[in-house]
């Protein structure tokens, strides 16, 4: 399985601190590992795949109201929507109102019908084509990242920055196709416990075979070289002429 061999180079070349984490939607019928035991959120099955374990998320066993729905799994009763309005209006105050709450919510539709689970494994351990490869680092070796997915395609990089971990890091990029881009958010990062300068960054597997090919070209490779030799190579492109 070819995209299990790509995780020590990416490890080694972008100077992670975790292991890739392989996010793929499933059957019920699908085999490997089954659901977990206990309940899970979106964002603890993130962090445990890229500490090495392997976690797989039903209807049942999601732990996360919000990531349930974010990941197309089910939806929450009414008395469960009226909890959530009344945490994150009146005891978290991330909105101000029941409309700023919804249109926060109206930025990708979530991918129902995809898959009866979702799989999160360390990406040399999955045995099945990945959806999207998640990357969780510190921004130096997130943006190395992006400078690879660029590569080939150029352009600007649509990225969600409204909303959890579970919407902007893996249903934006299942939905869309696009590369996830999340901040992790207050949630994630309470029941997580994210390192506070560790971001989120969520590659579709189309995308990482463009990344893969630009590290054969050598892409920021040489990301040690001397503070001093980049500024005068810079200064040797000439003066900054006037707009």
């Amino acid at each position: 399985m070819y995209w299990q061999k790509w995780s020590e180079r990416l490890r080694t070349e972008l100077n992670l601190e975790t292991e890739p984490v392989a996010v793929t939607y499933l059957g019920s019928a699908s085999g490997g590992i089954g659901p977990a035991k206990d309940k899970v959120s979106v964002c603890q099955a993130l962090k445990k795949a890229s500490s090495g374990e392997a976690i797989v998320i039903t209807r049942e066993t999601c732990g996360c109201p919000g990531g349930l729905v974010s990941l197309g799994l089910g939806q929450t009763p009414p008395e469960g929507k009226e909890r959530l309005v009344n945490f994150l209006i009146h005891k978290e105050k991330v909105f101000c109102s029941r409309t700023a709450m919804y249109r926060s919510q109206q930025t990708v539709l979530p991918p129902v019908g995809m898959g009866s689970q979702v799989s999160f494994k360390p990406l040399s351990q999955a045995d099945a084509l990945p959806d999207v490869v998640v990357f969780i680092g510190k921004p130096g070796s997130l943006h190395h990242l992006l400078s690879c997915a660029g590569y080939w395609q150029g352009g600007s990089m649509k990225a969600e920055l409204a909303g959890p971990a579970c919407r902007t890091g893996v249903a934006y990029p299942v939905v869309t196709g696009e590369i996830g881009l999340s901040l992790l958010d207050f949630g994630a990062r309470r029941l997580a416990d994210f390192p506070d300068d560790h971001l989120l960054v969520a590659i579709p597997l189309h995308r990482m075979m463009g990344v893969m090919s630009a590290l054969d070209q050598g892409v920021g490779g040489e990301r040690e070289q001397k503070r001093e030799a980049v500024e005068r190579e810079i200064d040797e492109l000439g003066g900054v002429a006037a707009a």
